[in-house]
C-alpha cells in the first residue's frame, strides 16, 4: 500500500510573540517598564497557582521501577504524525496537536516565567508588603517544583522527546529543548537569592548540581554536548553561573569551541537553513548564542569585541533569510524583523553606543494576534 505524503501546511497565526529567552536582565529606572511590572506582579499574587510536572494531564507512562514515574518530566516529539496504516511520519515544523497537548514542559515554563517575574518584583517594587509577598510566593513555587517529595521534578530528564509510536518510551538528547526555561530560574536566583530562605536556596542549588552531573555523564547529555546542541551549552553555562557567580569559564570554553567551527554566519546557520521553518530556527539560535555570550562576561567587564562583532554579523545575516515552506505567508517581514530588533537592542546596550539606533519604544505588536505580552514588554525595558 502506497502512502500519500502530506503537502506542507502553513503554520497557524501565533497568538503572541515567542517567549524570547534573553540574557540576565539589566537594571532600569524606566517608569513605564516598572508600572507594567507592578501590574503583572499584582496579577500573579492575586492567583493561588503553583506548578508541578505532576499536575500535568499527561504523566510519564514509564513505571517508577524502570526509572520513570510521575516525578519524571515527560514530553513527546511534536512533529510526528500517524498515518492510516499505523506507521508514523515526520513532518518538519508541523506540530501534531495530539502530541503537543499540555505536558510537564508547560508546567515547567509557567513556573520559570512566574519565578523570574517575581524576582524582578523583589528588586524593583518599593512597596515592602508587595516585595514580601513576592518572596513568599517564589519560595512556595520553588518548594513545590523542586523540593516537596510528592510534586518535585527529578533533575534527570530521561523521558523527554519520546517517539509517540515507540514502546517502551525513552527520551533523547533533545531534552534540552524541554528544560531550556530553567535558565529563567537560574537568572531569578542570581538576581535575588539573598532575599530568599537560605536553606531553600541551597536545596535548589543542590538540585541544579545534580542536573549538571546528569547532563555531563548520561548518554543523553553526552550526545547533546557532542552534537553540539546550543541549548545544552546555554543551560549548562547558566547553571554554572548560578552555582558560582564568578564562573564564566564554561560559557567561554563552549563559545570558543563553537566559534572554531562556526566563525561566520553562513557556517552558524548552515544546518537550520535546511529546515522548513528556517526563520524560526535562526531566531532560536540567536537566543542561545546571546545567552551563552552574555555568560562569558567577567563580572564588571564588557563582553569581548570579537563576540559582539560575531553576534552583530549573525543578526544582520538572519535579516536576509527567506521564508521556509511552512512560513508562507504568515511569517511576514513585519513579524520576523520585529523579533530581530530584540537582539539588535541587546548589542546596542552591550556596546553602550548611544550614537546608533535608539530603541526607546517597545515593539507595537503589529502583525500579532493579542499584541505583545505584558511580560515581554517588561523584558524589553530591562535590556
Amino acid at each position: 500500500m502506497s502512502i500519500q505524503r502530506s503537502t506542507k501546511a502553513p503554520l497557524p497565526i501565533p497568538r503572541q510573540p515567542l517567549d524570547i529567552l534573553l540574557p540576565i536582565p539589566r537594571r532600569t529606572s524606566n517608569a513605564h517598564t516598572l508600572n507594567l511590572l507592578r501590574q503583572l506582579v499584582d496579577e500573579i499574587l492575586d492567583k493561588d497557582a503553583t506548578y508541578s510536572i505532576t499536575f500535568s494531564p499527561i504523566l510519564c507512562p514509564v513505571p517508577k521501577a524502570e526509572g520513570g514515574g510521575k516525578n519524571q518530566l515527560f514530553t513527546m516529539k511534536p512533529h510526528w504524525w500517524q498515518l492510516e496504516d499505523g506507521s508514523w511520519e515526520y513532518r518538519d515544523a508541523q506540530r501534531n496537536p495530539e502530541n503537543a497537548k499540555p505536558q510537564g514542559q508547560e508546567q515547567l515554563q509557567l513556573m520559570a516565567k512566574t519565578v523570574h517575574t517575581l524576582s524582578l518584583g523583589i528588586l524593583y517594587i518599593e512597596n515592602s508588603i508587595i516585595r514580601r509577598k513576592c518572596i513568599m510566593k517564589i519560595e512556595k513555587l520553588l518548594k513545590v517544583f523542586f523540593i516537596d517529595i510528592d510534586t518535585r521534578m527529578e533533575p534527570q530528564i530521561r523521558f523527554s522527546q519520546c517517539h509517540p509510536g515507540e514502546n517502551p518510551k525513552q527520551g533523547n538528547e533533545h531534552f534540552v529543548v524541554a528544560i531550556r526555561f530553567l535558565i529563567l530560574v537560574d537568572q531569578a536566583l542570581i538576581l535575588c537569592d539573598e532575599y530568599l530562605d537560605e536553606r531553600l536556596v541551597a536545596q535548589v542549588k543542590d538540585w541544579i548540581r545534580e542536573q549538571i552531573i546528569w547532563m555531563e555523564t548520561s548518554e543523553q547529555g553526552i550526545k547533546a554536548r557532542e552534537k553540539p546542541l546550543l541549548w545544552y551549552h546555554a543551560i549548562m553555562a547558566s547553571h554554572y553561573r548560578l552555582i558560582d557567580r564568578t564562573n564564566e569559564i564554561y560559557a567561554k570554553t563552549s563559545f570558543d569551541q563553537w566559534f572554531k567551527i562556526h566563525d561566520t554566519p553562513e557556517k552558524t546557520f548552515a544546518d537550520v537553513m535546511k529546515n522548513d521553518n528556517r526563520r524560526h530556527r535562526c531566531l532560536e539560535d540567536l537566543q542561545k548564542l546571546f545567552i551563552i555570550s552574555d555568560l562569558t562576561r567577567i563580572p564588571g567587564k564588557k563582553i569581548s569585541t570579537e563576540i559582539q562583532t560575531y553576534l552583530s554579523d549573525c543578526s544582520k545575516y538572519v535579516k536576509s533569510v527567506e521564508k521556509g515552506p511552512v512560513e508562507e505567508p504568515l511569517e511576514d517581514n513585519l513579524r520576523y524583523f520585529a523579533k530581530i530588533v530584540w537582539f539588535e537592542k541587546i548589542l546596542n546596550t552591550w556596546n553602550n553606543d548611544n550614537t546608533g539606533q535608539i530603541y526607546e519604544d517597545e515593539p507595537d505588536g503589529k502583525g500579532w494576534e493579542g499584541d505583545w505580552t505584558t511580560r515581554m514588554k517588561i523584558l524589553w525595558g530591562l535590556i
